[in-house]
């Protein structure tokens, strides 16, 4: 890559046709995959599928006439409002080969010709090491490691789970107060709370901002456990309706869990997890999935007596850009349209250049 011409543009299905080999050279989740029961094909289209999702956009990156990279990125509305920024994800970043530099490239592309992007969040596989380099050398910041759990759900094996506990659906009205005053108790720790540059005030109300969102949500369905007429814990589960399309069976998430600092220790988390399980598998869903920080040991205990297994991890990285506040108002703007961005080549060496495709 020393001599070749680098040219970025806006991704073309009739053109990008080598979109499919890149998805496929990435191994890292393959073990991930195949402990869900899902074939690497059907994954592959649900992969691709979320290139053609209105809010997000992809650049690919081409070399001697061939795709030898990609980033996408999808906007975060709910944390742009959360934290006063213009917040994206990376959701996509894809090189061919074992050169960091390809992937750094791309992300130095999208730090230089988008205006609009104050913050970045990547998240990749603990053993993409290329990647971990690519975003080392761009100045990403490391922000924690996630743990991704997941078990599958035999209807035949799942009974109604015994507990000292009232375990009933969640009655939105009569419960949300207590569900949320749980729920500002916990659950401290998360990546935003890594973040030196989030005021910790900020990161602690995600948790309970994001239960609150969930109640009036119809992929969420929630349950809480109850002594003595107080709520003493919930658990929330969702549907992943994309997903379980694309790979033909039902496909679930364990997302929020709370339990009062009084009642630990004493099997409610476990007893939650069992009864979100009984609930799910008599709607018929097949695998049941579960993430968290990778340093929440008790959740990670909880799960592992449940019948999760560990299916892969991850490590979180964000980025700030050096943007001026912005204010509410400039927050409604949405990242411009890659089309809107000239198509440009880069010598090997970083000048810029026009180009046509």
């Amino acid at each position: 890559m020393t001599k070749e011409h680098l040219m970025y543009a806006p991704f073309n299905p009739d053109r990008d046709i080598e979109i499919r080999r890149l998805f496929n050279d990435y191994s890292f989740k393959d073990y991930q995959i195949k402990f869900m029961g899902a074939s690497k094909e059907r994954m592959l289209e649900y992969l691709i599928k979320s290139l053609y999702q209105t809010d997000v956009q992809t650049i690919c990156m081409r070399g001697n006439d061939q795709l030898i990279g990609l980033i996408s990125l999808k906007p975060l509305p709910w944390l742009s409002n959360h934290f006063g920024f213009r917040m994206y994800a990376v959701v996509h970043l894809l090189a061919n080969g074992e050169d960091p530099l390809i992937q750094a490239r791309l992300l130095r592309y999208v730090m230089e010709e988008s205006p609009n992007v104050d913050f970045l969040d990547c998240r990749i596989a603990a053993n993409d090491v290329f990647s971990a380099h690519a975003l080392e050398i761009c100045g990403f910041r490391y922000v924690g490691a996630e743990i991704y759990l997941g078990q599958i759900v035999k209807t035949e094996d799942q009974s109604e789970p015994e507990t000292d506990f009232e375990i009933s659906p969640f009655l939105r009205h009569r419960d949300q107060d207590q569900v949320l005053e749980i729920a500002n108790d916990i659950h401290i720790h998360n990546r935003f709370h890594y973040d030196p540059f989030i005021d910790p005030s900020d990161a602690k109300s995600i948790y309970k901002r994001l239960v609150a969102n969930s109640f009036e949500d119809d992929r969420f369905s929630i349950l809480v456990a109850q002594l003595k007429g107080k709520i003493e814990g919930f658990i929330i589960s969702k549907l992943n309706r994309p997903l379980s399309e694309e790979l033909g069976f039902l496909c679930a998430s364990l997302d929020f869990i709370g339990v009062r600092q009084k009642n630990r220790n004493r099997g409610l988390g476990q007893a939650l997890n069992q009864w979100a399980q009984y609930h799910l598998a008599q709607k018929g869903v097949v695998f049941v999935g579960v993430r968290t920080m990778a340093s929440n040991y008790p959740a990670l205990t909880v799960c592992n007596k449940t019948g999760f297994r560990l299916t892969s991890s991850s490590l979180h990285f964000h980025k700030w850009i050096s943007r001026p506040m912005v204010s509410p108002s400039v927050l409604t703007q949405v990242l411009p349209s890659f089309e809107s961005i000239s198509n440009k080549t880069m010598l090997s060496e970083g000048a810029y250049s026009s180009s046509a495709m």
